[in-house]
């Protein structure tokens, strides 16, 4: 599906990007992440992971690790049907929790994103033939 792999080099560009900024700049980046602690916050969230786990699931068999992309898919449509379940409360305190870790475990966390963006983007490199 052609559009799938699309949004999902799309959505593995934006992850490899958040991650670099959160690693360049973790604190730059918590005052972003602060911003979306609401009820607003939360439905958006919930939304981009779906749209992500739904790409990366119809994008899977076109790409070089099929398998990888479908373990990304159902984790990231699994916590987009999670989140919605937490409430607003519980989504405001993690995001509390996470935009006050000190720097150097905010960049150790953007780097898991970097490489999760990174891998993405890998497995959707078009397969020589």
């Amino acid at each position: 599906m052609p559009f799938a792999v699309e949004i999902s080099r799309f959505l593995g560009v934006f992850t490899l990007l958040m991650g670099v900024w959160g690693v360049i700049a973790p604190a730059r980046l918590a005052e972003l992440v602060a911003r979306f602690g609401s009820k607003g916050g939360l439905w958006f969230a919930a939304g981009l992971r779906l749209v992500f786990g739904l790409a990366l699931w119809f994008a899977a068999p076109a790409s070089r690790a099929p398998l990888l992309l479908q373990v990304l898919g159902v984790a990231a449509l699994i916590a987009a049907v999670v989140l919605p379940f937490m409430g607003v409360d519980r989504f405001k305190r993690l995001i509390d929790w996470w935009t006050a870790l000190a720097p150097n475990a905010m960049r150790f966390n953007s780097l898991f994103a970097v490489a999760v963006g990174a891998a993405i983007l890998w497995a959707l490199l078009p397969v020589a033939s």
